[in-house]
Formats: structure tokens, C-alpha cells, sequence
């Protein structure tokens, strides 16, 4: 049975000239879904945490922390929750490419899946666990490394 087995969170997922939406990638022994985050889905993350009693700071933070909850979700249930959601099969990824940020610079660290199109993404990942994470699954892999190599 799939599971989900790792999640990439809080990235920029670039869809053309001038468009990006914030998505999680939700990676599973078989796909990555590309999820995307609505603002009603943080309201409700923040909703539930107000609910639990949780602080101020918390209820902030609970936008940021809520793809922990993809590892409790099918892959359907993550690919039904919005409408944009898509996944990428990973016997038809051609190759990811990591490339590293440089935090003085303003430049985020970029992924991009190469399939039967591109998917550019961008944002704050840990890419030496990405890589290993999906080299494990069979998927090959160019840079990530401590030095980008």
C-alpha cells in the first residue's frame, strides 16, 4: 500500500511568468503530490490550534507546521484536497535538479523535477536529505550535495 513518506514544505512553486503558489511536496514510495496551500487551509490550521488553546505564537506558527499532518493523510486524501493538487509518478521523473541559495544574496534554494515538463521550485530545504531521501527511491539526482555537487 502507498504511503506517504516524506514532506518538502512550504516551498514557492513556480507556474509561469510571474506566478508561484505555496505548495508542500508531499512524497510517497510511488509519487510526489504537489499540494498546494490555501489560505483558508491556514486559517483552519490556526482555527484548531486557537481551539486547543494553543498561544499566540503557536497559532501563527500553525500554518508553517501543518504538512505534519500529510503523514497521517492517504496520498488520495492529500491529491483530493485541492483542486490544483497534481503528482508527479517518479518512473517518469528524468532527473531532479537541486541547486543551493545563497541567504546573504535574497536567493532561495531551487528544485527542479524534470518530467514530461519542468516544475520549478524554490524556498528554505534541507537538499543533502531531499537527496538521499530520493535517491533511495530510485530517482536520479544532480547537485544537493555540501557543495552543490
Amino acid at each position: 500500500m502507498e504511503k506517504v513518506l516524506y514532506v518538502i514544505p512550504n516551498l514557492e512553486y513556480h507556474k509561469g511568468f510571474f506566478k508561484s503558489a505555496l505548495v508542500n511536496l508531499v512524497v510517497t514510495d510511488e509519487k510526489i503530490i504537489v499540494a498546494h496551500v490555501k489560505k483558508e487551509m491556514i486559517q483552519k490550521a490556526r482555527e484548531e490550534a486557537k481551539e486547543r488553546g494553543d498561544g499566540f505564537f503557536k497559532r501563527l506558527a500553525s500554518g508553517w507546521t501543518m504538512h505534519e499532518r500529510y503523514y497521517d493523510m492517504s496520498p488520495e486524501d492529500v491529491l483530493k484536497e485541492s483542486p490544483e493538487n497534481f503528482s508527479i509518478p517518479l518512473n517518469g521523473i528524468k532527473e531532479v535538479k537541486l541547486k543551493g541559495g545563497n541567504v546573504d544574496e535574497g536567493k532561495k534554494e531551487e528544485m527542479e523535477i524534470r518530467w514530461k515538463e519542468k516544475s520549478k521550485f524554490s524556498g528554505s530545504m534541507n537538499q543533502r536529505e531531499i537527496k538521499k531521501k530520493l535517491s533511495d527511491l530510485g530517482v536520479k539526482v544532480k547537485g544537493g550535495g555540501l557543495f552543490g555537487f
